[in-house]
């Protein structure tokens, strides 16, 4: 833990902390300072007290990246509010546990917002080459646990394309790519706005991925 942090605050400014440093276990007011470096599209929802919707963004600075999800009038508000490759301070956030199954970051944390949450756009600059990457070989796959986040260097083999559709009323879109590193070959799916990204065949690419999540999917 960063010692300046071992003081009391006996004002109302809140400490300036880094995304490796939030938990749930933060005694006093804080807030970040952090880049919006991905935008996943909004979804809906069903459940006992009704419907509703929800939006998720990767925030990311120099020590890490932490998922800001945000639900209903948050949800729409946000939407509003944040643009991607844009810098703010976040205030007034709530930490809560990251759920390994739905997890999109190796950060043992996610960020939500509430009604008291405040965001201002900052200028600041931000050097997205000094993010650190956490880069496995491919052959190291298998050996990983399910849901585990990494990074890959990998060759495009073959790209089957673009498929979409519906599913509990949201829009969602795939993209399968056969890949290798060496002798070792696997598949990765893209999702949703990362599917749509590069607008052409991806056959013959060498490509960095970050935060590739380590799941089965459709029995492979």
């Amino acid at each position: 833990m960063n010692s300046n942090h071992n003081i009391l605050h006996t004002n109302d400014e809140p400490t300036l902390i880094t995304i490796a440093e939030v938990n749930n276990n933060i005694t006093y007011r804080w807030k970040i300072q952090a880049a919006v470096t991905c935008e996943y599209s909004k979804r809906t929802f069903m459940n006992t007290h009704g419907s509703g919707e929800v939006s998720n963004w990767d925030l990311t600075d120099q020590s890490g990246s932490i998922t800001l999800v945000a639900f209903n009038l948050n949800s729409h508000l946000m939407s509003n509010k944040l643009e991607k490759d844009k810098v703010y301070e976040f205030t007034n956030l709530s930490v809560r546990p990251a759920p390994n199954v739905y997890k999109t970051l190796p950060h043992d944390y996610q960020l939500v917002c509430n009604n008291a949450t405040r965001i201002e756009e900052i200028s600041l600059a931000f050097n997205y080459q000094q993010i650190a990457n956490n880069f496995i070989h491919l052959n190291q796959v298998n050996d990983l646990l399910l849901n585990s986040i990494i990074d890959v260097r990998v060759h495009v083999i073959r790209d089957y394309g673009i498929s979409t559709g519906i599913h509990n009323d949201n829009e969602w879109a795939r993209r399968d790519l056969h890949v290798s590193q060496d002798e070792t070959h696997l598949g990765v799916t893209l999702w949703n706005n990362q599917a749509r990204l590069i607008n052409h065949n991806m056959a013959g690419l060498d490509i960095q991925f970050k935060n590739v999540k380590i799941s089965w999917f459709d029995g492979k």
